[in-house]
């Protein structure tokens, strides 16, 4: 179905406004995800001049931490503009969703339904997609890829592999949607009898790949031209197969649990699509979103750690096919049907908006941003100079504070859990070594012995926030 400029402008715009307006309250607090709070420091030191890996570091791929450098030179050090323009991201993405189902299904009222259900999956739960991460960027790169794929042509397959190949250097398990997608477009293509013993088309395929590959390849040539290949190449070939915990079949049932539970409404849309009998009007794509779908839930499960986030992934598909469910020749039955049309459906989608509303402006506007109470404290006692450790606490201290982090493993984690085991870190060594330089203020979290045994006798209390979980300790003179 086609639609003037003029209609496809009014959607895209609605779902900007609706993206923005439910991620709102998300924009204010210093922290709602510390692998943001790590994204934000190296894109900020990489635009200083800091070296990625050499000089800061963490487990991720170049591209997030190009596309803060890139937020940061935009937008400065506000949180504020760098969470708007992600809700930007959003939306964007909430319409090409709208486009892919369009062109999939050819029905306005369900395109339109899945752009709408994506937004709500990533503006709900805060490790579920309200925080900044990975997930939210690199879903965009595999929607815009997926609706170049779909319309076909050699040069299209080129635009969507390149486009893809930047999503995988933002996190790598996107290689497993462009697999998915080749996968299935190529068996589809072999099996059509028109196509047998003609080899002319296949050629697209080469080039997805070939494009695809590209920004890997120039990632790794820049590193071995900048002289900072050894660092790229141990994150890059040798970190990934340290830092993936073991698979667990219980703990990944029970995060599939805990995401299907949390999303119950759009849940109920997804397995009531996926496993009614009437659904003739899906022909081939309903192959494909399970084709897709496994792939996906492979890549969730060989990652081994089973964080809420890895979910966003699922996100995609999950909502083209729960749109299916307002699609005029799905026989949604009498019961579903009314609870979600007509009235019903328009309280029950207005509960959900009011409850993400209120809980937006609890948790994000009524609740003490102790992080900024923290930075705000120590920037009435700082001297030009002065060092902090963080050690165990939030290393957006360092951002808000404007400073260099003291080590250039910034995340805490990276330090305080055994995530150091897997960057062959000497952790106790490490920090003894900050604390060499005898930074002036260190920050402990929920009373970490191992730090207060280090700091006790040449630190003293200075100040404590949230009932003594956060304390703030002076070097003596």
């Amino acid at each position: 179905m086609n639609f003037s400029k003029r209609n496809q402008k009014t959607i895209f715009i609605f779902y900007i406004v609706i993206s923005v307006a439910l991620r709102f309250f998300s924009f204010f607090p210093s922290v709602m995800d510390h692998d943001e709070s790590t994204y934000l420091i190296i894109g900020r030191d990489i635009l200083n001049g800091k070296d990625l890996y050499e000089d800061v570091t963490d487990s991720k791929p170049v591209g997030i931490f190009l596309f803060y450098a890139a937020l940061e030179f935009l937008f400065g050090s506000s949180i504020f503009l760098k969470r708007l323009f992600f809700s930007l991201i959003v939306g964007i993405t909430g319409f090409l969703v709208f486009k892919v189902s369009l062109k999939l299904f050819s029905e306005r009222k369900t395109a339109f339904a899945s752009g709408v259900i994506y937004i709500l999956y990533v503006s709900i739960w805060n490790l579920h997609g309200l925080s900044p991460n990975t997930e939210l960027l690199f879903n965009f790169f595999t929607i815009c890829g997926l609706l170049l794929f779909l319309h076909s042509g050699l040069w299209n397959y080129f635009a969507g592999g390149l486009l893809m190949g930047a999503g995988f250097m933002v996190k790598y398990v996107v290689l497993f949607d462009f697999a998915a997608f080749m996968f299935f477009f190529f068996l589809k293509e072999i099996a059509n009898p028109e196509n047998r013993g003609k080899t002319a088309e296949w050629g697209k395929y080469l080039m997805a790949g070939a494009a695809f590959a590209i920004p890997f390849l120039l990632t790794n040539l820049w590193f071995w031209i900048s002289d900072h290949f050894s660092d790229f190449v141990f994150v890059t070939y040798e970190l990934p197969s340290n830092y993936g915990g073991s698979p667990s079949l219980k703990r990944y049932v029970v995060m599939l649990v805990d995401f299907t539970a949390k999303f119950l409404p759009i849940s109920f849309l997804v397995f009531y699509v996926a496993l009614k009998k009437e659904k003739s009007f899906m022909q081939n794509q309903g192959w494909f979103f399970m084709v897709w779908v496994c792939f996906v839930l492979f890549a969730m499960y060989i990652m081994g750690k089973e964080f809420s986030h890895y979910t966003i992934q699922l996100m995609l598909p999950f909502s083209l096919v729960a749109g299916l469910f307002f699609h005029p020749g799905f026989n949604s039955g009498a019961v579903p049907e009314k609870l979600y049309s007509g009235k019903t459906g328009a309280i029950l989608l207005t509960s959900i908006l009011l409850t993400v509303q209120i809980n937006g402006i609890y948790n994000e506007i009524i609740k003490p941003d102790y992080e900024r109470e923290v930075a705000a404290y120590l920037s009435e006692r700082m001297d030009p100079g002065d060092q902090i450790y963080v050690s165990n606490y939030h290393q957006i201290v360092y951002y808000l504070l404007k400073i260099d982090s003291p080590t250039k493993f910034i995340h805490s984690n990276l330090l305080f859990t055994d995530t150091h085991k897997s960057f062959n870190i000497n952790a106790e060594q490490e920090i003894k070594r900050i604390l060499g330089n005898s930074p002036r203020f260190v920050i402990i979290k929920d009373q970490n012995t191992r730090m207060k045994n280090l700091i006790s006798g040449k630190y003293t209390e200075l100040k404590d926030f949230d009932k003594n979980k956060i304390q703030i300790y002076e070097l003596k003179h």
